[in-house]
């Protein structure tokens, strides 16, 4: 008694009247997704297969928040030293500010990169809302591009400490992080804070496969997609303050923090950025 129905209702999904001419129709699409939003043109080339061009653009909001721990060990023994120094020559000093032996810089992590994608969906089914898709995308950037992208301040109190001690002492110290065998200095931000830039870069040229529910051309003026599937892009490299800092494993030590760490340890083992987007379809003609 339950089967006749589940099987109408399924045939109403993989069957419902399509009468689209190749080349002969046009729709105009929104949506958004986990790659953020974007926007897209699609046409028939024939009546099981629909080329979509489009643009998308990376959202400028955090993912998730991190944070990412400094050792300033050097810089608090350095302090220490300076004002031993100066109450044996009769000249006490104590740094208003001082280093507890670690510092943190609070970060934002965020998608990097803007899109342009060309994309075939397939439709096993003539007539059918089930589709099977796949293309490229490409990164607007002629070089290599940023997946992710994280940055973060330190704050304040120790920046200004940092300050003192350069001042007082004459000596240039640095906060430094250090990823893998390489040393990154913090840099000023210009409103009192030390800043830190980490990101993920990948070749411009991103692959992509997926599948979905819905016409790219509705049969009337407007129709709903939902879509799931996975970029595949290529040599993932690590970038700190502007510099390579060599591989995605370098960041598997926790040095840009556990949640950075995560990332970097599944991405090594897995090339892919998962996806999923809903999207609105407008048909034009």
């Amino acid at each position: 008694m339950f089967l006749l129905p589940s099987l109408s209702l399924l045939s109403c999904a993989l069957s419902a009247q399509y009468n689209m001419e190749p080349f002969r129709h046009l729709s105009i699409d929104v949506e958004a997704g986990l790659h953020g939003a974007g926007v897209e043109v699609a046409i028939p080339v024939s009546h099981h297969l629909v080329l979509k061009g489009g643009y998308n653009m990376a959202p400028d909001l955090d993912l998730f928040k991190t944070d990412i721990l400094v050792n300033t060990t050097d810089l608090m023994d350095a302090q220490n030293r300076y004002e031993q120094t100066s109450s044996a020559t009769g000249e006490s000093h104590e740094f208003s500010n001082r280093f507890s032996g670690e510092s943190v810089v609070h970060a934002g992590v965020r998608l990097g990169q803007n899109n342009y994608k060309l994309m075939l969906n397939w439709y096993p089914f003539a007539g059918g809302k089930f589709y099977l898709s796949g293309g490229v995308y490409y990164s607007r950037s002629r070089s290599r591009g940023d997946l992710l992208k994280m940055e973060g301040h330190t704050p304040a109190d120790d920046w200004e400490a940092l300050a003192e001690l350069r001042e007082k002492t004459g000596i240039d110290y640095e906060m430094v992080i250090n990823i893998g065998d390489g040393t990154y200095s913090l840099v000023d931000d210009g409103s009192g804070c030390g800043y830190l830039s980490s990101s993920l870069r990948i070749d411009p040229l991103k692959y992509y496969g997926g599948m979905g529910l819905g016409r790219c051309i509705p049969n009337r003026f407007m129709g709903l997609q939902i879509e799931f599937g996975a970029m595949v892009f290529q040599n993932p490299e690590l970038f700190c303050q502007n510099r390579s800092a060599g591989s995605l494993s370098e960041a598997s030590d926790g040095s840009l923090g556990d949640d950075v760490k995560d990332i970097a340890v599944n991405m090594e083992r897995y090339p892919v950025y998962p996806q999923m987007t809903l999207r609105l379809c407008f048909r034009m003609l």
